[in-house]
C-alpha cells in the first residue's frame, strides 16, 4: 500500500501496550505507543507524523498498513453522501442523455412519431407491441416482488405496494385488445417472448434481487414519467386502427397516468435521506446499461413484427 492509499483518520480497534525491551528500542517503541494511543478517528496521517517527528514518516505508513493488514484499525473520515432526491435527478438525467442517443432514434418510435395519417402505422407492428407489452406485465411479479418487502425504508415499502396493487391484473386489460385481434388466453400461454423482452424482465428482477435501489431508478421511464399522453397510442389513433384494438391500451394508460405512477420514482428517493458517494458512482454506471436494454426491448418489437415471421413465436411449433 502507498502513501497515498492509507487510511484518511485511522482509528485503531484494540487497547495497546509495550512489552519489555532494551532502552534504544523502548525508545521507539514509546514513540509507536504514543502514536497508536492517537489514532482514535480525529487525526490524519499528517497530524500522527507532526505530533511525534521521533517515528520516521515511513515508519509511521508501514505502521498504519500493518495494522490495517492485521484489521486493527479502521478508517473515520467522513463518508461522502447525497440525497436521495440529489441522486435520481442526476440519474435522470444521464438516462435522458442517453434516449436522445437510443431511444428518440429507436426505429420503432420513428415509426410512430411518422404516423400521421390512417394507414401509416402497420397494425401487425401495433399488435406486436400490444403482444410484447402483454408478455411484460404477465411477469411483472419477477421483477416487483422482490422489492416488496423493502426493509430499509417504511415509507418507500408503502409505496412499492401502493404501486403493485394498482399495477397488479394490467395484462389481463391487454388481453382484451389481444381478443379483438383474435388471439386467446391459451395463445398467449403458448407464446414467447421476444428476447428483447426476456432480457429486459430478466434484468429488472435481477436489479430487485441485488440493486434495489437501481431498480427504483428505472420506474420512471418504464413508467412514463412526465407523460401526459401516450405516444404510442397517439399514433394508433392517428393510423386510423380499430378501437377495439387501442380502446384497452388507452384505460391501461389512463390508469398510470391518473396514479401518477411516473412520479413513483422521485416519490421512492424523496423518502431515502442519505446515498453515499460509491452507491451513487454505482447507480450512475448502470444507468446506460438499463437504457440499452429497453432500446432493445423497441428494436426487437420493430424488427420481427416489421418481418413476414408468423405473428406469435409458439412453443408448441418449437
Amino acid at each position: 500500500m502507498s502513501e497515498n492509499m492509507t487510511l484518511l483518520r485511522p482509528r485503531i480497534r484494540a487497547g495497546v501496550r509495550l512489552n519489555g525491551a532494551d532502552a534504544g528500542d523502548a525508545m521507539f517503541g514509546e514513540a509507536i505507543l504514543r502514536t497508536m494511543a492517537r489514532m482514535d478517528g480525529g487525526a490524519t496521517l499528517d497530524d500522527l507524523a507532526h505530533a511525534e517527528p521521533a517515528l520516521p514518516r515511513q515508519d509511521l505508513v508501514s505502521l498504519v498498513q500493518s495494522l490495517d493488514h492485521a484489521g486493527l484499525i479502521d478508517d473515520d473520515a467522513a463518508v461522502q453522501f447525497y440525497t436521495g432526491s440529489e441522486v435520481i435527478l442526476e440519474l435522470e438525467e444521464i438516462v435522458e442523455d442517453h434516449c436522445k442517443e437510443t431511444i428518440f432514434r429507436n426505429p420503432f418510435w420513428e415509426a410512430c412519431m411518422a404516423a400521421q395519417q390512417p394507414g401509416e402505422l402497420p397494425e401487425k407492428l401495433a399488435i406486436g407491441m400490444v403482444i410484447e407489452n402483454w408478455h411484460f406485465l404477465f411477469r411483472e411479479s419477477y421483477f416487483d416482488a422482490p422489492v416488496l418487502s423493502y426493509v430499509a425504508n417504511t415509507e418507500v415499502r408503502l409505496l412499492l405496494n401502493q404501486f403493485f396493487s394498482e399495477e397488479y391484473g394490467h395484462d389481463e386489460i391487454l388481453m382484451r385488445a389481444l381478443n379483438y385481434v383474435g388471439l386467446s388466453r391459451d395463445d398467449m400461454r403458448d407464446a414467447i417472448p421476444l428476447p428483447g423482452t426476456m432480457g429486459l424482465c430478466n434484468a429488472l428482477a435481477h436489479w430487485a434481487h441485488s440493486e434495489p435501489l437501481f431498480f427504483f431508478a428505472t420506474l420512471g421511464l418504464l413508467e412514463g414519467q412526465t407523460m401526459k399522453q401516450d405516444s404510442f397510442i397517439d399514433a394508433c389513433e392517428r393510423a386510423g386502427l380499430p378501437d377495439g384494438l387501442v380502446g384497452p391500451l388507452k384505460i391501461h394508460a389512463n390508469i398510470n397516468i391518473g396514479k401518477a405512477h411516473g412520479n413513483l420514482t422521485r416519490a421512492i428517493f424523496k423518502e431515502i435521506p442519505v446515498i453515499e458517494s460509491a452507491t451513487v458512482a454505482r447507480l450512475k454506471r448502470q444507468a446506460r446499461l438499463f437504457v440499452e436494454l429497453y432500446d432493445d426491448f423497441y428494436t426487437g418489437v420493430w424488427r420481427y413484427y416489421t418481418s413476414d415471421q408468423p405473428i406469435l413465436r409458439r412453443v408448441s411449433e418449437l
